[in-house]
């Protein structure tokens, strides 16, 4: 079974054959779900570019400028994440 140490700063690196069997690559974005002490549940994150967010959810009718701005600073933090 693989092992992993936690650094003075919290860092953990996946050793190799996890990622590959998980299929975990870099830039990926992981969830930590914490199951009780000591337990930790991982879980890659699907990446979804703004496109096509706004192809499963089209906007119908017109938007309020507010919306338009909060959107805009979502997709700021998405490519500053390199999504």
């Amino acid at each position: 079974m693989p092992v992993a140490r936690v650094l003075s700063r919290g860092q953990v690196r996946l050793p190799r054959e996890v990622r590959r069997k998980a299929g975990i690559k870099p830039g990926d974005v992981l969830s930590i779900e914490v199951l009780g002490p000591g337990l930790l549940q991982f879980s890659a994150l699907p990446v979804v570019s703004p496109r096509e967010l706004r192809e499963r959810y089209p906007i119908e009718g017109p938007v309020r400028e507010e919306a338009d701005r909060a959107g805009r600073q979502e997709a700021a933090v998405g490519d500053v994440l390199g999504k």
